[in-house]
């Protein structure tokens, strides 16, 4: 895809939805020109083309087609110091969806043009305001599914993966500057870096380099939602839990509930809803009841294959029983003693696990919680590395350790400089691949095409 950085852009920055105010962004070199014609300032005698700093204006648009005049405020960057380093401005508005679209049209009437997917963004990467794992971050705080994912994404935002690389490039640089300076005086007896000080830089490179894609490693698949899933024996309220999470859900899922019933054995197939616990979006599953079946050409029987096969994709299982366990075989899993309401007594302290009803609600407030703490502490281990730029970045930085592994090796056989410097030039190059030092055409489409339009 092309982009033309001389355009000037526009585009409804808001999401979709009517709401008070609404946001319809431009940037380009014409910025300026294209609102003189149909912004009109409450001072009159303001000339909106001799302001030379930011500024908030208030003042009226005048919207071509339907011939009516809409409050407004114009916040404006005329010059380089704004997110695209281009003259930009936005118009916070009546956010009525008709009348955005009627207020972006006549911007493009007066010389804009309806910006591409991400362009905002990759104007910002281009004039060197963000990186490219930055770029990716703003996607990442777009897309957030819940804390975790939006604290990642910050995180990454505010440079903690790009710095250490960039960090890192400019040791290698001058790593490489050294021994490049050797080789141009290879016949004077001068040493511009010493083999321990080579030895030690690249061990320090390496670790930073396998610091940097262990948790990019952790986050592989992580862009899908954890999957919760209620297991147990036939009967012992998997169902019923699975609809009470539904209801106590603080995102109001509309999955279906699953049906429940007295009678053994309900539960065939596995049903599945994406809801809101303890502060973690999830996928909860309600698997049919773990039993032995002999014959294997039975519904039974396949039920039980599904039921091991949602085993075995959980990040997180809730053993369902009605028994008291004093101690769960698998300590990783969350037990939780259902039908709380049909106990004789309180829970013994010995017990592990959470006592729940699903009748009265006992225990669920307490159920939720755990939950979301267990899959955010399981989030956290998995890395602060939003997931685009775990799939992206992977490669790059083994290709980085192997050359750098390389360097290292040949440098303790005690090899030429020359053959030294080749590797860490392609060390240096990968990493410049996930900082964006180093990129093509295809590399930025790829990415912000992800984007939506107005961001």
């Amino acid at each position: 895809m092309a982009y033309d950085l001389d355009d000037t852009i526009a585009a409804v920055a808001t999401a979709p939805g009517g709401a008070a105010r609404g946001i319809v962004r431009l940037s380009g070199p014409r910025v300026v020109e294209c609102l003189a014609t149909c912004f009109l300032p409450t001072q009159s005698q303001m000339n909106l083309a001799e302001i030379r700093q930011a500024c908030v204006i208030s003042g009226e648009f005048r919207v071509g087609d339907l011939e009516l005049v809409l409050p407004c405020e114009l916040f404006l960057w005329p010059n380089e110091r704004s997110y695209t380093r281009q003259p930009t401005a936005e118009l916070h508005t009546i956010g009525a969806p008709p009348l955005l679209d009627a207020v972006l049209q006549t911007a493009c009437s007066c010389g804009a043009r309806l910006a591409e997917p991400g362009e905002f963004t990759l104007r910002a990467f281009l004039a060197g305001r963000l990186d490219l794992t930055q770029a990716e971050a703003v996607l990442g705080v777009i897309d957030a599914r819940g804390q975790q994912d939006l604290r990642n994404a910050l995180q990454q935002l505010a440079g903690g993966l790009s710095q250490p690389l960039m960090e890192l490039r400019e040791q290698l640089m001058q790593i490489l500057a050294e021994l490049e300076a050797g080789l141009d005086f290879v016949e004077e007896d001068i040493e511009f870096i010493s083999q321990d000080r080579l030895r030690r830089s690249l061990a320090e490179a390496r670790h930073v380099v396998a610091t940097t894609l262990e948790p990019m490693v952790s986050r592989r698949g992580a862009s899908l939602l954890p999957r919760v899933v209620l297991v147990g024996p036939p009967n012992t309220g998997k169902s019923s839990l699975f609809n009470a999470l539904l209801v106590l859900s603080a995102s109001g899922s509309s999955a279906p509930p699953a049906i429940v019933s007295e009678k053994s054995g309900t539960t065939r197939d596995y049903l599945t809803a994406v809801v809101e616990l303890g502060g973690a979006v999830c996928e909860i599953v309600d698997t049919a009841g773990e039993e032995d079946v002999v014959s294997e050409q039975t519904i039974r029987h396949a039920a039980q294959d599904m039921t091991g096969a949602q085993r075995r994709r959980a990040d997180l299982l809730v053993r369902c029983t009605e028994v008291r366990v004093a101690r769960p075989a698998d300590m990783d899993q969350l037990l939780v003693h259902t039908k709380a309401d049909l106990r004789q007594s309180k829970m013994d302290p010995a017990e592990q696990g959470y006592a729940c009803s699903s009748v009265t609600k006992a225990g669920l407030h307490e159920l939720e919680q755990e939950i979301g703490r267990r899959l955010t502490e399981s989030a956290s281990a998995a890395g602060s590395v939003v997931a685009s730029t775990a799939a992206r970045c992977g490669e790059s930085l083994r290709r980085a350790d192997r050359a750098l592994s390389q360097a290292a090796k040949l440098v303790d056989q005690g090899d030429g400089e020359e053959l030294i410097a080749a590797e860490i030039r392609i060390g240096l190059q990968e990493l410049g691949q996930v900082v964006g030092a180093v990129y093509t055409d295809d590399i930025l489409d790829r990415i912000f095409r992800q984007f939506c339009i107005g961001k």
